[in-house]
């Protein structure tokens, strides 16, 4: 790389770093992030919300289970929960979901799906379970607030831990941070 090259990358790598952002853990196993480049170390750090628990999220949920984006979730929208075959489950906490919302979704808060919840047979039927049966389940796309927000991902592990098939299982790993940064339209939760 020419001189004036690494100089323009030097520049623009340092001003793309914020100023007086506190520091933050990028994920629960990783606080800063180094590799080698031309010769030169080069750090990527995070700032902002305090990892755990606002840690950045794989992209894969979990095994056998797909990762979608925002057309994905338009389509499933209007191939799925349009049909009475689907739902768009936002696993964030209520006050999130009475925020705003992706339009369509049901709030379904990741804790009630965990396996400790005394309800969540109850609400697994109400999913279309019957009696460990999920042949009649709906099909679910999960999201939460975005790329730093487990809790759809563990809404994901915690209905497979329960039998459902990753078949009818989706996540929106962007959730509503990328769906709002695109502008596009959201609804009021509740």
């Amino acid at each position: 790389m020419s001189r004036a090259l690494h100089l323009a990358a030097t520049v623009v790598f340092a001003m793309a770093l914020p100023v007086s952002a506190q520091q933050s853990r990028i994920s629960d196993t990783r606080d800063t992030f180094q590799f080698q480049l031309n010769g030169t170390t080069v750090t990527i750090e995070r700032s902002g919300a305090s990892c755990p628990p606002a840690c950045v999220q794989p992209m894969q949920a979990a095994s056998g289970v797909g990762t979608i984006g925002e057309l994905e979730v338009m389509d499933f929208l209007e191939l799925f929960v349009s049909q009475g075959a689907g739902l768009l489950i936002d696993a964030r906490l209520p006050e999130g979901f009475s925020a705003g919302t992706i339009p369509g979704a049901v709030n379904v808060p990741e804790a009630t799906l965990r396996p400790g919840n005394p309800y969540r047979d109850d609400l697994l039927r109400a999913l279309g379970v019957r009696n460990g049966d999920f042949s009649n389940a709906f099909d679910l796309v999960l999201f939460g607030s975005g790329a730093d927000d487990g809790g759809a991902a563990e809404a994901v592990r915690s209905l497979l831990a329960a039998g459902y098939p990753a078949t009818k299982l989706k996540y929106y790993r962007g959730g509503v941070q990328s769906w709002t940064g695109l502008g596009l339209s959201t609804a009021s939760g509740g």
